[in-house]
């Protein structure tokens, strides 16, 4: 499909949508936003090039309306005919591009989004094991012809080998630039300049992997001092790469977060659960591609609303004569 004809088909969707009454809203998932553009083909968390972010959030501005993450379902819910729907611009990592190149854009174009943040570098560089692999494998020090394969086995291996392999990344790869992620004061800036900062624990495990007593620690660990840095509570969560069940959904509840985004495919309607949304990844190939794609998904999340109607109309008993 042409970036023309992506973007044809996404104008007309919201427009259409926003005609009728239909409960239903979608969150899109960013990483780096920073100059030169990445290769996903050797790169766990490539760049995206700042002038296509800024075409995507055009978009995103004309055609939906940007909400904060932790609004999205409310604001589905609520929304009435003619009103446009609702989107969540999100953001994962501690990343100093997040303030340098993302916040400026969206301040340009008027638009909302919400920074899922762990914390790790609120007060000094730190590393995670996928950028000490994406530093070892670009240096030589770590060949692999698939890099995201090996990276899928480092996030599913257990704590104790995790940890081990990552200390051995480490030692290859270093500890990372000195002006790396975001310190405390970048975050409030990011507050203070009325974007929502949400957390992505402050270890970024697979939590699904890890035991109920690990699992609840996920959810505290670090949560402080965000809170500290920013002057508030906060009430959403994405959670570390993607990942989520029922189990987690629960300990997230249990913890007091309001909203919980995992990775996936489909948009938001009403029986979407608030501890299980789901966050669509934003392509890195052009505007239309993901005009298409978000199309595509909120019309899945229609569908499922007039099936479940139909449903329950079939199930219901005949009136009284």
């Amino acid at each position: 499909m042409t970036d023309t004809a992506g973007r044809a088909i996404g104008f007309a969707t919201a427009h259409l949508l926003r005609l009728s009454g239909q409960k239903v809203g979608a969150a899109i998932m960013y990483h780096r936003v920073a100059s030169p553009a990445g290769d996903y083909s050797r790169e766990l968390v490539p760049n995206l090039a700042p002038e296509l972010f800024e075409a995507q959030v055009r978009h995103l501005r004309a055609s939906y309306r940007p909400v904060r993450a932790s609004e999205l379902k409310h604001a589905a819910a609520m929304r009435r005919r003619g009103q446009r729907i609702p989107v969540a611009i999100t953001f994962d990592d501690d990343l100093a591009c997040h303030l340098e190149v993302a916040a400026p854009v969206l301040e340009r174009l008027g638009a909302t989004a919400t920074f899922f943040l762990t914390g790790a570098t609120l007060e000094g560089p730190f590393r995670f094991w996928w950028e000490h692999l994406q530093h070892a494998v670009d240096s030589g020090a770590v060949e692999t012809e698939n890099i995201h394969a090996l990276g899928e086995e480092i996030r599913l291996a257990e704590r104790p080998k995790r940890e081990s392999l990552v200390r051995e990344l480490a030692a290859v790869s270093g500890t990372g630039e000195e002006d790396s992620g975001l310190r405390a004061a970048d975050v409030r800036r990011l507050s203070e300049r009325g974007f929502e900062i949400g957390f992505h624990t402050r270890r970024h495990e697979y939590l699904p992997n890890l035991d109920d007593v690990a699992l609840e620690q996920a959810m505290r660990e670090g949560r402080d001092e965000l809170e500290t840095a920013i002057g508030s509570r906060l009430t959403s969560i994405a959670y570390p790469h993607g990942g989520a069940d029922a189990r987690v959904a629960a300990a997230a509840r249990a913890a007091g977060f309001e909203a919980g985004y995992r990775t996936g495919s489909q948009a938001i309607d009403p029986a979407s659960d608030a501890l299980l949304l789901q966050r669509i990844e934003a392509p890195f190939t052009t505007p239309g591609r993901l005009a298409a794609t978000l199309a595509r998904r909120l019309l899945g999340a229609v569908r499922r609303n007039v099936a479940r109607r139909g449903a329950r109309a079939t199930t219901q008993p005949p009136p009284d004569r």
